[in-house]
């Protein structure tokens, strides 16, 4: 089980870094960052629509849906490589549904951690804001256009250092636990 964890967290702070990574990229310059999501997102799309209408090929079953299902992802794919100015509240959305995901994933921890160690509040707070940011970001892609990659960067940035910092704090509040389980509570 403790290893389990230890390796949850080892990813956790993996893509913590890559957070912080593309928030710097994307507080640099906006504009770039944006347009190479947007372009990346458009090909990734359009791989999937070409592999679903290539592997239903040598079906007998479903194909003529599939196909036509696969060449309509397709063609998604390729309107948001060839129209990355339109799809970027897209984005902006798709960010601020990953960030409530990580806080609420956050929130689980601090509460492991409230469990193991009793200092949980400082994660639970941090873990708040992210989901406050997260929450902003699905709202109100509208009404920040030009600033919107500008604050998914200070949202990845903080996203990531928060992450890191959570893990930290578990990893030592594990530590601080003997590996038991507990079956009833007279055993205490």
């Amino acid at each position: 089980m403790k290893e389990k964890m230890k390796d949850n967290r080892v990813s956790q702070i993996l893509v913590a870094l890559l957070a912080v990574v593309l928030g710097v990229l994307c507080i640099a310059s906006p504009s770039a960052a944006a347009n190479i999501m947007v372009r990346i997102i458009g090909i990734v799309i359009l791989i999937v629509g070409i592999v679903m209408i290539v592997t239903k090929l040598g079906d007998e079953t479903l194909r003529i849906p599939a196909i036509i299902l696969g060449a309509i992802i397709a063609a998604i794919g390729i309107f948001i490589f060839t129209h990355p100015g339109q799809t970027i509240s897209l984005i902006f959305i798709v960010f601020g549904v990953l960030m409530i995901a990580d806080a609420i994933s956050e929130i689980t921890a601090s509460m492991a951690i409230k469990a193991a160690t009793g200092a949980w509040l400082p994660s639970f707070i941090l873990a708040m804001i992210s989901l406050i940011f997260g929450i902003i970001c699905v709202l109100a892609p509208h009404f920040i256009p030009d600033l919107s990659f500008v604050v998914i960067g200070i949202m990845l940035v903080y996203d990531g250092v928060t992450s890191i910092y959570s893990a930290i704090k578990a990893n030592r509040a594990e530590k601080g636990v003997v590996d038991s389980h507990i079956v009833d509570e007279k055993d205490i």
